[in-house]
């Protein structure tokens, strides 16, 4: 259960992209957690804590076997977090606390699963792949639509390929390879034969991103059961 933060070595820091870090912390006591939750850091800055949330981007499983915890973080120029990991040794301890959240996945699935996220927010997805490698295997549809400014800034794709029909959306990229498409994640709703009866769809990332999601899923018949999300506050990383 969440309480008073627990110390978390960091063991390494990993440039994912041209734009997001993938950061390992090895927790300090007992900890157990659900594909998809997050957690938050605690980071003491000259005698200031500042407190940030990202979701945890392994799954259970790799946890298990590594001991280690990973969360992707956007580098945002002059942001907290990001100069601070940016400069940060393996070593470095800094507070936890967790997890969180409920953007897990249900027992029982009687559509399509749909998986939306835009830059980091697809990490939770990632931590789902051993659930999501059994939901193909028993023939599920599962699609991973991943969103991103530029092809350099994504991340994880080729995970997901191996366990999910994968749309790679890039806003503001002039040429287009094969399996990419051109505009926003939303655009994509009208491709993907969507049951509203049936279907669910997960969205993860930017707040506006999820409101323009959620505006678009309740015209097409879905209810708010059928949509799970989680925004991705702005918190000057």
């Amino acid at each position: 259960m969440p309480g008073a933060p627990f110390p978390a070595t960091l063991t390494q820091v990993e440039q994912l992209s041209s734009n997001t870090l993938q950061l390992s912390f090895q927790p300090a006591v007992r900890f157990e957690f659900i594909a998809g939750q997050f957690l938050q850091l605690h980071i003491d800055i000259d005698g200031t804590v500042h407190k940030r949330s990202y979701s945890i981007a392994n799954s259970p499983a790799d946890f298990q076997a590594t001991g280690l915890l990973q969360v992707a973080l956007s580098q945002v120029d002059g942001g907290v977090a990001s100069t601070f990991f940016q400069h940060a040794a393996p070593g470095t301890e800094v507070g936890m606390t967790g997890p969180y959240g409920a953007l897990t996945l249900p027992e029982a699935l009687p559509g399509q699963l749909i998986l939306v996220g835009t830059g980091t927010g697809i990490a939770p997805y990632r931590s789902m792949i051993p659930q999501l490698a059994t939901l193909a295997g028993e023939g599920r549809a599962v699609t991973a639509v991943m969103g991103f400014r530029y092809r350099h800034e994504c991340i994880y794709a080729g995970e997901f390929a191996r366990v999910a029909r994968q749309r790679i959306c890039l806003s503001r990229e002039p040429v287009l390879d094969d399996g990419e498409y051109a505009g926003r994640v939303q655009g994509q709703f009208s491709t993907l034969n969507l049951n509203p009866e049936k279907d669910t769809v997960y969205l993860c990332g930017n707040p506006g991103m999820i409101d323009d999601c959620v505006a678009l899923l309740r015209d097409m018949g879905f209810s708010p059961r059928q949509i799970k999300r989680e925004k991705y506050v702005y918190s000057g990383h």
